[in-house]
């Protein structure tokens, strides 16, 4: 018999938090990396249809040529500054509490002395990752539980708490 509820504690470390970033900003959505992809490619074209071809191309065609080549490095960038932000800060270094359980999940950071509950109705999806759990309460705020703080039973029973509560909004990735 399964038990009605899981308890963790565990530390992000920067590297996991840095693999969950590049997840949220490229592959949450399956065919989101593909266009960003294309879209750059679009770009690296215009640049060289002009540049280097010498076709005579619009203010209108650079920019947007311009826009689409910038975006990458970008999104890039942003995923690294996160990155660095996390691991200066030291949340690294805190244990947090996840207790969850078929009504809700309840989150925790240790030196913070309220903890979070959510009802799943909160909860906007999850995913797992071969690695990780990422639950998203919303489209930017993601919690990340790494498979590491528990054994293959927990894994196997959170697996499905987030099924059942979660339905479609929950994707396997692994």
């Amino acid at each position: 018999m399964m038990p009605e509820s899981y308890a963790f504690s565990f530390r992000v470390d920067a590297e996991t938090f840095r693999r969950a970033l590049y997840f949220n900003t490229f592959f949450k959505q399956r065919l989101q990396v593909v266009l960003v992809a294309i879209m750059w490619l679009i770009g690296a074209g215009i640049a060289v249809a002009g540049l280097a071809l010498h076709h005579e191309l619009s203010n209108v065609m650079w920019l947007c040529g311009t826009v689409l080549l910038v975006t990458l490095p970008l999104l890039i960038f942003s995923c690294e500054h996160g990155y660095r932000q996390y691991r200066d800060s030291g949340l690294a270094s805190k244990c947090r509490r996840m207790s969850l359980s078929d009504c809700w999940l309840k989150l925790g950071v240790s030196g913070v002395p309220d903890s979070e509950k959510l009802e799943w109705r909160q909860v906007s999806s999850a995913f797992e990752l071969s690695d990780m759990f990422i639950i998203y309460r919303d489209a930017n705020l993601m919690v990340v539980l790494p498979k590491s703080s528990m054994t293959s039973a927990e894994e196997d029973g959170v697996r499905g708490v987030l099924a059942y509560r979660l339905g479609k909004a929950f994707h396997n990735r692994t």
